[in-house]
C-alpha cells in the first residue's frame, strides 16, 4: 500500500512542475544539457548492482550519493524517484519501438505517431505503479543503490490490451502482438 501510494506521489511530479527540466521527463524528446556526476561502483557491490537485469522483469537501479544515515528516508526516496524516471523512460522506449517496427511492416498505416505515443505513455505509467523495489544497499562510502523491478509479462498484457485498442484487429495484429508466441518475444525485448 505505501509503495502503491508512492509511486501514485511520484506520478503526480511527473505532471507537475515538479518535472519540468526535459532530462527529467521521460517522456521529452529535448535534450537539455545537465551536468551528472559519475557514480564510481564499489568493488564490494553486490552483483545486482553490476548485472541489473533479472529474468522475467524489467529492471532499472537508483542511485544516491553522500547519503546521511539520519535522513535515510529521504535518500531513498530521491533514489527510489531516480530509479523510477528510469524504468519509465525504459518501458515507454521500448513500447514505443514495438509499435512503430509494427507499423512499418504494414503496408499501410492505420495510426498517428501521437497516438503511438500517447499509448506508450500510459502503458509505462501504468506499469510503474506495478514496480517492486527488490534490492537495496548501502556502501561504505555513502551510497545508497535500489532496485525496482515490474514483471514484463504485467507490460506484455498491457501493451496487448493497448494493441487491440490502436490498432485493427488483424492477422498481422495477432502474429505481431496477441498471440502466445508473440507474448514470449515481446518479454524478450522488454528485458533487454
Amino acid at each position: 500500500m505505501k509503495k502503491t501510494l508512492f509511486l501514485s506521489i511520484i506520478l503526480a511530479f511527473f505532471y507537475s512542475g515538479c518535472f519540468s527540466v526535459p532530462n527529467l521527463n521521460p517522456f521529452s524528446k529535448e535534450e537539455k544539457k545537465i551536468e551528472k556526476k559519475e557514480i564510481q561502483i564499489p568493488k564490494d557491490a553486490p552483483s545486482w548492482v553490476f548485472e541489473a537485469k533479472m529474468s522475467g522483469y524489467i529492471t532499472q537501479l537508483g542511485v544516491t550519493t553522500n547519503i546521511d544515515k539520519k535522513e535515510f528516508d529521504f535518500h531513498r526516496k530521491k533514489a527510489l524517484i531516480n530509479a523510477s524516471h528510469k524504468l519509465t523512460k525504459k518501458i515507454y522506449v521500448r513500447t514505443l519501438k514495438l509499435y512503430k517496427d509494427y507499423e512499418e511492416e504494414k503496408e499501410k498505416a492505420s495510426t498517428y505517431d501521437k497516438d503511438i505515443k500517447k499509448f506508450s505513455e500510459h502503458i509505462s505509467l501504468k506499469s510503474l505503479t506495478h514496480s517492486r523495489i527488490k534490492n537495496i544497499w548501502v556502501s561504505k562510502d555513502n551510497q545508497l543503490f535500489i532496485q525496482i523491478a515490474v514483471e514484463s509479462d504485467i507490460v506484455t498484457k498491457q501493451i496487448q490490451n493497448t494493441s487491440k485498442l490502436l490498432f485493427d484487429v488483424d492477422q498481422d495484429l495477432y502474429r505481431a502482438f496477441l498471440s502466445n508466441r508473440a507474448q514470449k518475444d515481446i518479454n524478450n525485448i522488454l528485458e533487454e
